[in-house]
């Protein structure tokens, strides 16, 4: 019996199985944008308005910050992209709820940020121009910001406003998240309605401090608290045949409270919950009703602003009853996670000297500037290093690095047209914000994912029937 295979078809078989055995480079990247508005419905007519007819110049304002944002995505081209602050709608109604969204959900706001700023280009003479960048999928979660929890959360006599939503928002749906990608996303998993005080040794029924928020809370309030203050949401995308989980959270920052101090703990145990889920944790339960966390040898990627700073700021940290704390820590001293290498700028160097700050906070830092990630104010509490992209250990960093230029001329107006127009300086009164952009910078790190065992096994077999198609010719 002659042999059916062809040459052709032999070499695209081999072709097609090499293709499937080499290692693919893919970055990663997570960017606080500051696309939130201060009143709900406002970005949505925002990015339907990208030329900005029609308006006054704050808003105008806003939708130039809009542009800038995209310029910057479109300069880092990340393949997988986390984009926090940026306000959820429910098919273009501003809101939130506790409503789970389902795989390929994007906002409204989400697909006018892709089709009117992102897919555009953007730039000028002096720092070039930047081509459209397209992502072909999407995922907004639902989010707990603004979200009323019908409780006195900050204990000031009233069951009213942000403090008093199950995640700081002034309306349904401020500060939520959203996610694009280049790659297919084949699984989502949500943590929205994880109650706090179902995390064993938890910080809010365990607390170790003096003041406790067990005397801060009653208990229908802690039996009702979410622990995440937005969402903590696995997006799994599919790269070189196989699966790897973009974790994807923003911890509430560890301030605007009082001494019982009851953000800074959120914030650690919102980032806690990571480093258990990616253990395996078995004690976790999402929003779609299984239980668990990620298998041994599971391959992901956490990204985030998680409001945490190693060595500087106010997140929870230091030693409570002779037991060290360090919120970020739980993270960066992991063994499941890969921090051989981290992103740097010479923009933050340079930024904790710029002569424009308006305080000290940064010469009493021990962090490397280098590594800042956010241009805070420098009276309090200085530029920090706070938004993460941290891969797990079984995946090889290739790069990575922040997106802060340097100030050619700090004397100068930020309007010369430089790279280092679309992150400016903390405070400009003339901009929305204060900043060109956001006074959180992008951070992106390059993952080397290599192909399983059993994907060259695959080219091995093919290799095997070609051969013996060629035999059995001869």
């Amino acid at each position: 019996m002659k042999a059916t295979l062809k040459p052709l078809a032999a070499a695209l078989l081999l072709a097609t199985a090499a293709s499937a055995a080499q290692a693919e480079t893919v970055r990663f990247a997570t960017f606080n944008a500051s696309l939130n508005r201060d009143a709900s419905g406002q970005l949505l007519s925002d990015l339907a308005n990208p030329l900005a007819g029609g308006v006054s110049t704050t808003v105008a304002n806003r939708i130039q910050q809009a542009h800038n944002v995209a310029e910057i995505i479109q300069r880092v081209n990340a393949d997988v992209l986390l984009v926090n602050e940026f306000d959820f709608d429910l098919n273009g109604t501003p809101t939130a709820s506790s409503a789970a969204m389902g795989l390929g959900y994007s906002s409204n706001a989400a697909k006018l940020f892709q089709d009117n700023f992102l897919s555009a280009g953007h730039g000028n003479a002096v720092r070039g121009m930047t081509s459209g960048i397209d992502y072909a999928y999407r995922y907004t979660p639902n989010t707990n910001t603004g979200l009323a929890s019908g409780f006195d959360l900050n204990n000031n006599g009233v069951v009213a406003g942000g403090d008093d939503a199950y995640g700081f928002g002034n309306f349904g749906g401020q500060y939520g998240f959203t996610i694009y990608s280049k790659y297919e996303i084949v699984s989502v998993r949500s943590f929205q309605t994880f109650l706090w005080k179902d995390m064993p040794g938890n910080l809010l029924t365990n607390d170790p401090t003096g003041s406790k928020l067990t005397d801060f809370y009653s208990q229908p309030e802690i039996d009702a608290l979410r622990l995440s203050s937005k969402n903590h949401v696995d997006v799994t995308v599919r790269i070189n045949g196989q699966d790897v989980h973009f974790l994807t959270a923003h911890p509430t920052p560890p301030t605007f409270d009082g001494a019982e101090d009851r953000n800074g703990k959120r914030n650690h145990d919102e980032i806690r919950f990571w480093a258990d889920y990616v253990a395996g944790a078995d004690y976790i339960y999402d929003d779609q009703g299984n239980t668990g966390g990620l298998e041994a040898g599971a391959k992901f990627v956490i990204a985030g602003d998680y409001n945490a700073d190693p060595f500087d700021g106010d997140s929870f940290k230091g030693t409570v009853n002779g037991e060290q704390y360090n919120a970020i820590g739980q993270l960066l001293d992991n063994p499941l996670i890969n921090t051989s290498a981290t992103p740097s700028s010479d923009g933050g160097t340079a930024a904790a000297d710029y002569p424009s700050n308006n305080g000290s906070a940064n010469q009493s830092h021990v962090g490397d500037p280098a590594q800042d990630t956010a241009d805070f104010s420098d009276a309090a509490p200085g530029n920090l290093r706070v938004d993460y992209v941290l891969p797990s250990a079984n995946l090889d960093i290739e790069g990575g690095g922040i997106y802060w230029p340097v100030d050619p001329d700090t004397s100068a107006a930020n309007n010369t047209g430089d790279a280092f127009d679309l992150v400016g300086t903390f405070g400009n009164p003339g901009l929305y914000g204060g900043l060109p952009s956001s006074d959180h910078k992008a951070v992106w790190v390059d993952v080397q994912v290599v192909p399983e065992p059993e994907q060259y096994a695959l080219l091995l077999a093919g290799l095997g029937l070609i051969g013996a198609a060629a035999r059995r010719r001869r």
